[in-house]
């Protein structure tokens, strides 16, 4: 608490109520169980102090959130100043966000300091729908020391994932070869199609420019489910081999579990969303701290590797009382600070938009994954279009999820799956009137 204080009191004294932050009000958002948030709630007292007002944080699982949020989207006035968006959720939240244009103009908020991949990733049709707040990439994380021991190649593509895993399971005792979220739903759909991304294929029709698809004006003909593809069918197949190679329960392993598992010595590689790294690295009992390396996702045959760039950014409801609105800038503007990134990184978030903070050596220190981050997002080895900002982007991820999820317990073949999938989606996009 003491560092905590000491750190911030420049920016927001406690002493000085009129001038802090909220002024005595209170502010109300709802966020995710994911670091960033984790971090407000463990140091709250602190950052109420510090903000000079009440910060009622209202923290849900990801699909409690997401239902949370459209029904509040329904009230005539919104129950929340802030609220927590996941980047591809943009396109479905979209009709009910404000634009921050103005009170960016207004406050002279200089957004020059994010990466340019976080900052423009809010932004539609000229509006800027949110401010970057915990965005990070689902990345690879592997045990150096164990490849050392056993003379791999660092694991960049598909099949050397696969070669490497086989080894490590015959030969190292205990630990199984890679970590990944199998489990039904959402954590599976999301595998599935952000590693057909790394095939080069993206779940729906998008137009492709370069190894990339654009993003800026999805139209009804871009809608088409691209799930029943030759890309759909090397992905079933990657993650089938994948499930002879992963740990026990994996049909169950999600989010933080996949993480928790490796840094306790139970696989030598996972997937990762690279704020999560804390969970290990800030770990002085856990074996792969300082014993891990970060690469983008290993790519499918023929294709660059490109990591999903997802993760949380803070905007205002449309339907937001018009009074508060100025309080809940306020807030975003003290909350994504550069101060304030620099502080959760202290306590688990090791996640940096800033450039300006990413350059601190004590956060580099603390959170070695970020200096990787940034060299992907200067490589062009981050991407979104994997998860297209789209309205029915958790339909696409709810119905994959399912179907995958028979294929990898054997209840189905991969070709009856995806053909299935494929129909359920194309059923949902008629319905949707996009074609």
């Amino acid at each position: 608490a003491a560092m905590f204080a000491a750190g911030l009191a420049l920016s927001a004294p406690a002493h000085a109520q009129d001038d802090s932050v909220l002024g005595g009000e209170t502010i109300r958002i709802i966020g995710i169980g994911d670091p960033v948030f984790q971090v407000m709630q463990k140091i709250h007292g602190e950052m109420e102090e510090m903000s000079g007002g009440t910060i009622q944080l209202d923290v849900r699982p990801f699909d409690v959130l997401r239902q949370k949020v459209l029904l509040n989207a329904q009230n005539d006035t919104s129950s929340y100043d802030n609220i927590a968006v996941d980047l591809p959720q943009f396109g479905e939240y979209k009709p009910f966000l404000s634009d921050l244009n103005s009170f960016i103009e207004t406050s002279g908020y200089d957004g020059s300091d994010f990466h340019d991949v976080a900052w423009t990733g809010a932004q539609f049709g000229g509006a800027q729908l949110g401010i970057p707040l915990q965005p990070h990439p689902e990345i690879f994380a592997y045990r150096t020391d164990i490849f050392e021991k056993y003379g791999l190649d660092a694991p960049t593509t598909h099949d050397k994932v696969l070669a490497a895993a086989r080894t490590i399971s015959e030969q190292e005792d205990g630990m199984a070869g890679v970590c990944w979220n199998a489990a039904r739903g959402t954590a599976l759909g999301q595998t599935f199609i952000m590693n057909m991304g790394d095939f080069g294929a993206a779940p729906i029709n998008m137009d492709k420019e370069g190894d990339d698809f654009l993003m800026g004006n999805i139209q009804p003909e871009n809608m088409k489910p691209m799930i029943d593809t030759e890309a759909g069918k090397a992905t079933a197949d990657y993650l089938l081999a994948l499930t002879d190679v992963s740990p026990p329960g994996i049909l169950n392993m999600a989010w933080d579990e996949r993480v928790r598992v490796y840094g306790q010595g139970g696989c030598a590689m996972t997937y990762i969303w690279a704020g999560r790294s804390a969970i290990f690295e800030q770990d002085d009992a856990s074996p792969a701290r300082g014993n891990t390396a970060y690469l983008p996702h290993p790519s499918g045959p023929d294709a660059p590797a490109k990591s999903t760039l997802g993760g949380w950014y803070l905007a205002i409801p449309n339907n937001i009382a018009p009074e508060r609105a100025d309080l809940a800038w306020k807030a975003i503007e003290w909350l994504a600070s550069a101060e304030m990134i620099e502080e959760y990184t202290r306590h688990g978030n090791c996640v940096s938009p800033r450039s300006s903070v990413s350059q601190v050596a004590s956060v580099v220190e603390r959170c070695p994954v970020i200096p990787h981050v940034d060299r992907m997002s200067e490589s062009g080895e981050l991407a979104g279009w994997q998860r297209p900002p789209v309205a029915e982007i958790q339909v696409i991820v709810d119905v994959v999820g399912t179907e995958m999820h028979q294929v990898i317990s054997g209840g189905k073949t991969p070709e009856d799956a995806l053909a299935d999938a494929q129909h359920q989606l194309d059923r949902e996009m008629r319905k949707a009137g996009h074609y």
